[in-house]
């Protein structure tokens, strides 16, 4: 394996910035939403909502309130706010100008201040709501099965014959790319099996899948520390580093192809 280490840290805000957005512009528009009615039930500028799902780090605040505006934001459009706004990581190795030093912190409006504490507020008083709630998984895409029921189906389904040998192996699917994953911690994932994406969402510490493919089979995940990894029955890894940005493509054989 080669591992290529992120040069410069803002990309990684950016890149997490724009995966977030993304999610968040598709389930607007999937329920047919202009961004002036999210404005107006999130009370945040329409030209702020545009700017996250752009990725528009440049166009935000400071961190702290990026994170309370995605949560409000994916509060509004029924997904689970919170758990996207974790998906937002501030390292402090990462430094940026401070906002009220930008041109654009000249041009607001005292009142706006305001309405970022007030929205901090509320996400506060919203949380022990939120954490009693099941997390919903904020995509588009059916989930995949769980690890246990794969295996579960495959071994009901499979013919009776006494001179079989009743290996762990025998009890699994077959194919030239096997990979099983368990996540430790949150992390947003996006799955890509032989060219198509099977899935895309966020899955919860303790979380386990099998994946297969026949040509290539490519995770990408936005915590890649809390995604352990066993390829072919190998040894568990993780898949990089907690927070970060990885993408990680398996091929048949040794092949393994990464990109950040």
């Amino acid at each position: 394996m080669k591992t290529k280490d992120l040069v410069n840290p803002n990309a990684l805000y950016r890149e997490q910035l724009t995966e977030l957005g993304t999610l968040l512009q598709a389930a607007r528009q999937q329920q047919g939403l202009a961004l002036e009615v999210m404005a107006a039930k999130t009370l945040i500028r329409p030209s702020l909502l545009a700017a996250i799902e752009q990725g528009d780090l440049d166009s935000l605040p400071e961190p702290v309130y990026i994170r309370g505006l995605i949560r409000r934001y994916g509060d509004a459009l029924q997904l689970d706010g919170e758990t996207l706004a974790s998906q937002f990581f501030t390292p402090p190795s990462i430094q940026r100008r401070s906002w009220q030093e930008s041109p654009a912190a000249q041009l607001r409006p005292l009142h706006l201040y305001g309405a970022y504490f007030a929205l901090l507020l509320a996400a506060i008083s919203g949380l022990s709501y939120v954490l009693k709630q099941a997390a919903p998984e904020a995509t588009m895409l059916p989930p995949l099965a769980p690890l246990s029921e794969v295996e579960t189906a495959t071994t009901n389904n499979a013919p009776d014959d006494s001179t079989t040998a009743l290996t762990p192996e025998a009890n699994e699917p077959q194919a030239p790319i096997k990979v099983k994953m368990t996540l430790t911690s949150q992390s947003w994932l996006r799955i890509t099996s032989d060219g198509k994406t099977e899935f895309e969402g966020i899955l919860q510490s303790g979380d386990t899948r099998l994946l297969l493919a026949d040509q290539a089979l490519t995770i990408r995940a936005g915590n890649a520390g809390g995604v352990m990894v066993s390829y072919n029955n190998k040894e568990a890894e993780a898949l990089g580093q907690p927070g970060m940005v990885r993408e990680v493509t398996y091929s048949p054989g040794e092949a393994i192809s990464l990109a950040w």
